[in-house]
């Protein structure tokens, strides 16, 4: 087994730990499939995150709850990630890289945007829609997202545990985090991006089966917790269950398209079906929408690549990771799978 790497995501109301694991043989399926939810939460080989919030207000002041927010790459322009506002128009990223972006919230045919340079402070923009706004139906949640209306429910005090879990698990108090995520469960039981957080720390730990009880409750919750399915995903290809994994998130898919993620844990799916060009494409798709270079995307589809016998696209593709990684918490094992795909190339020389 080697060292984990491990890199933190906040996709709308919550996040994803992905991690290395064992690398199996190429061609191989099982459990040990690299890349699966899970792990300490901290930096990926040195790399910090931080958060952006903000509220969003009409032009006379007034908070807009119920509006969609997208954080996008400032170079590419790509959605990194999406959520909603609250009753008092707020809403927040956690755990984004450092970078620059766009946020723009959106509502019917108005738009309102600010570009954001995200370093080591947390940063903060005050959005303005341009017309005045009448907020008295922003709790009904007609015509709107059900996403927004399954947060509706949650007590405003159950929001501020699981904000506090989260930025306990940014700094690594991983016992501080769960004590908030416990609390923000007592406050509201059924609350599916607290019960998502929880399935994520019992993924880690192994303890599968809790995990995917928690997961399926958080769906039955809130339908539309994209990452309740990505989560659930991981959890199937961590017990070798592909098929059942790659149905998951083609529910994730449809509701989250732009999620990086999702397409991730396809390519591990896929890869585990020894359906390897099926996984390669899963792969470049996550590699396409990652708002910067996630490092793991290239050991997984190095991975699939020597599963097509390609082991001059695959060093190829190793020898790029561990130049801008030789000293990652994975590198080793990016070495060892460098070294099988060398030693098929000089063999298929011969």
């Amino acid at each position: 087994m080697v060292s984990r790497a491990v890199a933190v995501v906040l996709f709308a109301v919550s996040f994803v730990t992905l991690a290395v694991a064992q690398s199996p043989p190429f061609g191989q399926n099982g459990p040990g499939l690299p890349g699966s939810m899970g792990g300490n939460q901290s930096t990926l080989s040195g790399r910090r995150f931080t958060s952006i919030s903000g509220s969003v207000r009409s032009a006379d002041g007034q908070p807009i709850g119920n509006v969609r927010v997208e954080l996008r790459d400032g170079g590419t322009g790509s959605i990194v990630t999406s959520a909603y506002t609250g009753v008092g128009g707020n809403f927040e990223f956690q755990q984004v890289p450092q970078g620059n972006y766009d946020v723009v919230a959106s509502e019917g045919a108005e738009q309102a945007e600010e570009r954001v340079e995200s370093n080591s402070m947390n940063s903060i923009v005050d959005l303005r829609l341009p017309s005045t706004h009448n907020n008295s139906n922003a709790n009904d949640g007609m015509g709107k997202s059900s996403i927004s209306v399954a947060q509706y429910r949650v007590p405003e005090a159950a929001r501020e545990e699981l904000r506090k879990a989260r930025e306990a698990s940014v700094k690594d108090e991983r016992d501080k985090a769960q004590q908030h995520l416990a609390k923000a469960l007592d406050l509201a039981p059924n609350y599916a991006d607290a019960l998502t957080l929880r399935a994520i720390y019992k993924l880690d730990a192994r303890d599968i089966d809790s995990a995917i009880e928690d997961l399926n409750r958080a769906i039955q919750n809130d339908a539309n917790c994209a990452m309740a399915y990505m989560a659930l995903g991981s959890a199937f290809n961590m017990q070798s269950k592909f098929d059942d994994a790659l149905r998951t998130l083609e529910r994730a898919e449809s509701l989250a398209p732009d999620a990086w993620q999702a397409y991730f844990e396809m390519g591990r799916a896929y890869a585990g079906k020894n359906d390897f060009e099926a996984a390669v494409h899963s792969l470049d798709r996550a590699q396409a929408l990652a708002p910067a270079e996630y490092p793991l995307i290239r050991l997984v589809r190095a991975n699939a690549l020597l599963g097509l016998n390609k082991y001059g696209d695959a060093a190829a593709e190793l020898e790029t990771y561990l130049n801008k990684n030789p000293n990652g918490p994975d590198a080793e094992q990016a070495q060892r799978m460098l070294a099988r795909a060398r030693a098929a190339m000089s063999s298929a020389q011969k």
